[in-house]
């Protein structure tokens, strides 16, 4: 082979895989399944359900002013009815994360707030998360948080996997590779997978194998249940930092968004149920490190004008299995419920008010009677 030759093979060699890889990124870019660049090109716009990736597009491209950003206790918030009832606050959109914790909610806040000026934000402050955030703060197994850098020349790393490259190549418009949903307004909706367990005890009973309800009843049956006595918590300061941290900074930095924070009505049974998957292993101790976190949050967030905090734990609601389709997750009636709250001002903790709210719920969870559900399942077979 000449000099020449042996050159032009060499720069072949070179150019060839570059040429090749900026053709297949520029097709990736086109394709853009998650909206991530832009909103879609040459196809209808369809959404994935995985909102941690999909709340990118959708914060950039739709023109939204008002988030709801909770966990699953949110997801069924319809975001068309809180532009209905909250009209005077903006245009809303629900990007609820399921089952995120504050930390993880808080980088799609920081994106939000270093790019828009949202007008209001509705957030749950789920208790679960409070009392468990010790063990689960670390991002260090995240496969989505560079989304959320402001950096958008690592985007494409979402990317970078055989599956969508081949969804590229093909410009597939095939549900697995561009999302299952055509409506932006039903992302976050569950209620239709699994409407059948409400609606009382016995269609728990009749759904007995459905893993979502499986182990309670299991541990219903073997007695695995036990009143709430009250804990002398005296260490809160790691819920206090996360806290603050996490959400009460955003309070403090963005006075003009009003933040509506939503107090998430488990289940009276919840509370009773001794294998609460918490850092702790009493029952009794996870619900009152919840109540003196709870009544820290109440105090603290009453300085700020633009917040006001909605609970619901006085309600029977709560006390009705019927609502609730596992332990802690209601019917999206009680979505509603939060939204007509939040409309009328009504629900609001304040620090003049939670002791006694507290009361109420401590009450209200004591006098639960679980005798008719242990005596409904006393001839059920559940296989382990």
């Amino acid at each position: 082979m000449s000099d020449k030759n042996a050159k032009k093979f060499i720069i072949a060699t070179i150019i060839t895989p570059i040429a090749l890889g900026a053709i297949l990124l520029s097709l990736i870019y086109i394709y853009d399944p998650f909206q991530i660049f832009h909103k879609p090109y040459f196809r209808e716009a369809t959404f994935f359900a995985d909102m941690r990736k999909q709340a990118l597009g959708i914060i950039k491209h739709y023109k939204f002013d008002s988030y709801i950003i909770g966990t699953s206790m949110l997801e069924n918030t319809d975001s068309k009815e809180a532009t209905s009832k909250l009209n005077s606050d903006g245009r809303w959109i629900n990007i609820s994360l399921s089952g995120s914790t504050f930390n993880q909610r808080a980088m799609v806040l920081d994106y939000i707030f270093q790019n828009q000026n949202p007008k209001h934000i509705i957030y749950s402050l789920d208790g679960y998360y409070m009392v468990n955030m010790v063990n689960r703060l670390s991002n260090s197994t995240l496969d989505w948080d560079f989304l959320y850098d402001n950096n958008p020349y690592n985007d494409i790393k979402l990317y970078r996997n055989s599956k969508f490259m081949i969804c590229a190549l093909k410009f597939s418009d095939d549900k697995g590779c561009v999302g299952t949903i055509d409506d932006i307004y039903q992302i976050t909706n569950w209620y239709k997978e699994y409407k059948e367990l409400f609606g009382g005890f016995d269609n728990w009973i009749k759904n007995k194998d459905n893993g979502t309800i499986k182990q309670t009843l299991i541990d219903i049956k073997n007695g695995n249940i036990k009143n709430i006595e009250r804990e002398d918590i005296r260490d809160i300061s790691p819920q206090q930092d996360y806290l603050h941290k996490y959400l009460i900074r955003f309070f403090r930095d963005y006075p003009d968004t009003k933040f509506s924070i939503i107090i998430p009505t488990y289940s009276r049974l919840f509370y009773r149920m001794q294998n609460i998957e918490t850092i702790y292993n009493d029952n009794s101790k996870f619900f009152y490190t919840w109540e003196k976190s709870l009544r820290y949050f109440i105090t603290q967030s009453s300085s700020y004008k633009n917040v006001k905090v909605y609970g619901f734990d006085e309600l029977d609601y709560a006390d009705d299995i019927a609502n609730y389709r596992d332990l802690p997750h209601y019917n999206k009636d009680l979505n509603s419920i939060q939204l007509d709250a939040i409309k009328n001002q009504t629900n609001i903790l304040t620090p003049q008010n939670i002791d006694k709210y507290l009361a109420t719920l401590e009450q209200k969870i004591k006098s639960y009677d679980i005798e008719p559900l242990i005596k409904a399942l006393e001839n059920v077979e559940i296989k382990q």
